[in-house]
């Protein structure tokens, strides 16, 4: 087997190894909550069932039909399971993205219960918005971090290092505030809310309107994590400048541009590649707790409301998974990347298997 193929196999494996490990811990710590909340659903169920019994059936035929209705629902719960099979039961559903049906919470603008659809309705949003955000971050970090390793030991340099360590040390949830206290209520160049959407309207004026509720959420993370994307890049590239076959180029003649572009970014590219997908992970925690602070209606809003407003357990075991699931494959990705552009960690997976 060649050595790439070998490298994929066991990154591959590992991966799901670890989100298996994952999902089982999340089940296991949900479990009994889940549980209660199902013990309240069959109490829901059977209190409807009462109510629609012939009001001539006599008491002890009302009690034994009601008694039998709630066996057949606590059967087809699984409540009377061992709590161990209860556990690895919803660890499986929840890795084939079988989620189940939420408790209380539904589609927005629909009837439908499945966590998944629910999922599905808020994640495109969050997708849109930590994604704009972070092709703007790395294009700007990226773009600063060489210009910063370029005049390195300037006072551009300096004041370019600072800014990032600054920068990214605020909290995201303290910048963003200050934006709407700045732009929205300062200025009005924004609405402080990003929810609800535009309504009744359809084309570019609906795209405007999503687009100006965007700015300040997005705004926000690409202003603390920039800074740090740069200062990355420019100890990177700076490190690689002081290698003898760059001195060697310079020494020759070869246009500074070329340097920078063509050997000096090439050898740095696979910390810098996976620093950036890296980021984008990055991004989605950071896009959560803006989503809360801007009411931007994707997976962090989301969260809030199965927490704090409608203890949805299967709805948070959804989103959790659905979180840890980007997060592995992320990294999976970087992973394979930097293989593809270090040869030597194939080499090392190599040896290893």
């Amino acid at each position: 087997m060649p050595a790439s193929l070998k490298y994929f196999v066991l990154r591959t494996f590992n991966a799901v190894i670890v989100l298996l490990i994952v999902v089982f811990l999340i089940s296991l710590l949900f479990s009994h909550l889940a549980d209660e909340q199902l013990e309240g659903t069959v109490a829901e169920e059977v209190r409807g069932y009462a109510q629609g019994l012939p009001e001539e059936m006599s008491t002890e035929e009302r009690r034994q039909r009601i008694e039998e209705y709630r066996q057949e629902r606590i059967e087809h719960y699984g409540l009377e399971d061992p709590f161990w099979e209860k556990v690895l039961r919803r660890t499986w559903n929840t890795f084939i993205f079988n989620f189940g049906n939420a408790n209380t919470m539904q589609v927005p603008g629909g009837e439908g219960r499945a966590v998944i659809d629910i999922i599905m309705h808020y994640l495109p949003r969050t997708i849109l918005l930590f994604t704009s955000a972070a092709i703007i971050e790395l294009g700007i970090g990226i773009g600063v971090g060489l210009k910063a390793a370029q005049v390195a030991g300037t006072k551009t340099d300096k004041f370019l290092s600072l800014f990032g360590i600054v920068t990214s040390s605020m909290p995201m949830w303290w910048v963003g505030m200050l934006a709407i206290l700045v732009f929205s209520f300062g200025l009005g160049w924004f609405p402080a809310s990003s929810y609800p959407f535009p309504v009744g309207v359809s084309g570019w004026e609906y795209y405007i309107g999503v687009l100006k509720r965007m700015v300040l959420p997005m705004f926000t993370i690409i202003f603390v994590l920039f800074g740090g994307r740069a200062w990355a890049t420019r100890n990177m590239v700076t490190s690689v400048l002081q290698d003898d076959y760059i001195m060697a180029a310079r020494a020759k003649g070869i246009p500074e541009k070329k340097v920078i572009y063509g050997h000096t970014l090439k050898t740095a590219s696979p910390p810098i590649v996976t620093s950036a997908i890296l980021a984008f992970l990055m991004s989605i925690g950071g896009a959560m707790i803006t989503e809360v602070i801007f009411t931007w209606p994707g997976m962090g809003y989301l969260l809030r409301r199965a927490i704090f407003e409608a203890h949805d357990v299967p709805v948070i075991m959804g989103i959790v998974f659905i979180t840890t699931f980007l997060w592995v494959v992320g990294y999976l990705i970087a992973d394979l990347l930097y293989g593809f552009l270090d040869p030597r960690v194939e080499v090392g997976a190599e040896k290893k298997v």
